[in-house]
């Protein structure tokens, strides 16, 4: 193996522990890099699931030969297997990993490299096995170093191929366009909420600031969500921009000035508490109903439409979406039974439209239930009569009578029987609703 070098990264991290002995972590750090087949730069732990993760980098190319070739569309290579002649130079369009076993310390390392404008930088993935020295770390209670366990360690290691190859198309934010639709807008909060989950902050903010680039997409919500998630990861100035961004969208958005982690947010929120005096607990909860209805049936539908081969996937979001629907009708129910229907005035815009959303995607008995509170709350003007149109349309279809407002379509995208085809477009006016084209 090449030599090991201690970037002055990892160094400093650890002199600046504070402490005259290693620690475990130090410890792990050190052992791990001691035992990679070429020598790094800079490596700095990322996180741990079944995998602890960290990331390195180097100041140049690196030319070690790879054990296996990944390229972007999912093809790979194992090098070396059956000839001996020289691989071909690393692409940015490729991954090239090294696995290393090492049976004294009861772990399996995957290094995968990546090319970024001539320079090599990646992840190191260390499955490691239970020990006293690294008890923290040791993630399985069984050797994954044993040749017994190589079936079982290969499957895992494939497991990561989907993860490289995203993260080989993730890494530079111009990749990605300002959304033009909805379903762009929910591809970038997708993406950007999995690479925080990665605990990469800097590159998640690249793709929160495209989504939210074109306030026609935004839901509102988010930009609150995606605050509280900048500041529990130290992003303070980013959470204050987003925050902003809300504040600029809706002008009777606030939050309890007492309880707002920003001080430079507490003055306007104080103001507009005075003017709005909404309930803000009922509020958040049913802007928080909102936001999950949007999210998870979202992201099981995009997954259906880019991933239609990938039947186990897309069953897995279908019955996440429909635990959320289950849990948001518990919710909805419990404040119409005991507070009734939430008033604009109370609760604002978007937090009344989440109960009609949640009946929205309810059984046909329980939305013929809700009707006759949904006609009253449009009464009231709690709720734009459009939202009651759509409702009384699916109402209609699902009990086989002709739609008025033509606002449902069939599984292949047609519009289903209308009442009046001559009408519809009048009657969509009345409700606030664009026209719809008639075939």
């Amino acid at each position: 193996m090449a030599g090991w070098g201690m970037g002055l990264l990892l160094l400093a991290a650890l002199a600046g522990c504070g402490q005259q002995h290693a620690t475990e972590s130090s410890r792990f750090m050190r052992s791990v890099c001691r035992e990679l087949p070429f020598r790094v730069d800079s490596i700095h732990y990322m996180g741990s699931r079944s995998a602890t993760t960290l990331r390195f980098t180097h100041g140049s190319r690196l030319t070690d030969a790879p054990d296996l070739v990944i390229n972007g569309d999912g093809d790979t290579h194992v090098n070396r297997l059956l000839t001996e002649e020289p691989i071909a130079a690393q692409t940015e369009g490729q991954i090239w990993r090294n696995v290393v076993v090492s049976a004294k310390n009861r772990r399996v390392i995957c290094i995968d490299r990546y090319l970024r404008r001539g320079k090599t930088d990646g992840y190191v993935y260390v499955f490691q096995s239970q020990t006293d020295r690294f008890p923290t770390f040791g993630t399985y209670q069984w050797d994954v170093s044993d040749p017994r366990n190589i079936e079982t360690m290969g499957a895992i290691l494939s497991d990561l191929d989907a993860l490289a190859i995203k993260r080989l198309k993730a890494e530079k934010a111009e990749a990605y366009a300002a959304p033009a639709s909805q379903d762009d807008y929910w591809m970038l909060i997708f993406h950007a909420d999995s690479l925080m989950d990665d605990n990469r902050c800097e590159e998640a903010v690249a793709v929160y600031d495209l989504a939210f680039s074109d306030d026609r997409y935004i839901l509102p919500s988010q930009l609150t969500a995606t605050a509280m998630k900048m500041l529990t990861a130290g992003g303070r100035a980013k959470a204050l921009a987003y925050l902003r961004h809300r504040i600029d969208l809706e002008q009777d958005y606030y939050m309890d000035p007492s309880a707002c982690l920003l001080p430079e947010l507490r003055d306007t929120f104080a103001q507009r508490s005075w003017e709005w005096a909404y309930d803000l607990q009922l509020k958040e909860k049913l802007e928080w109903v909102f936001e999950r209805d949007q999210y998870d049936r979202n992201l099981w539908q995009q997954a259906a439409r880019q991933h239609p081969a990938d039947g186990h996937r897309t069953e897995k979001l279908a019955q996440r979406a429909m635990q959320t629907d289950s849990l948001n009708m518990t919710i909805v129910s419990d404040v119409l039974s005991t507070r009734g229907f939430p008033a604009r005035k109370q609760v604002g815009e978007l937090a009344s439209q989440a109960v009609w959303l949640v009946f929205q995607h309810a059984s046909l008995e329980r939305q013929q239930l809700f009707l006759p509170q949904m006609e009253q709350a449009v009464e009231k003007g709690d709720v734009a009569p459009q939202f009651l149109a759509l409702l009384k349309d699916r109402i209609d279809v699902r009990e086989g009578r002709p739609q008025r407002y033509g606002t449902q379509t069939d599984a292949e995208g047609r519009l289903c029987p209308l009442l009046d085809a001559s009408k519809v477009n009048q009657w969509r006016a009345e409700v606030g609703l664009p026209p719809v084209a008639i075939p």
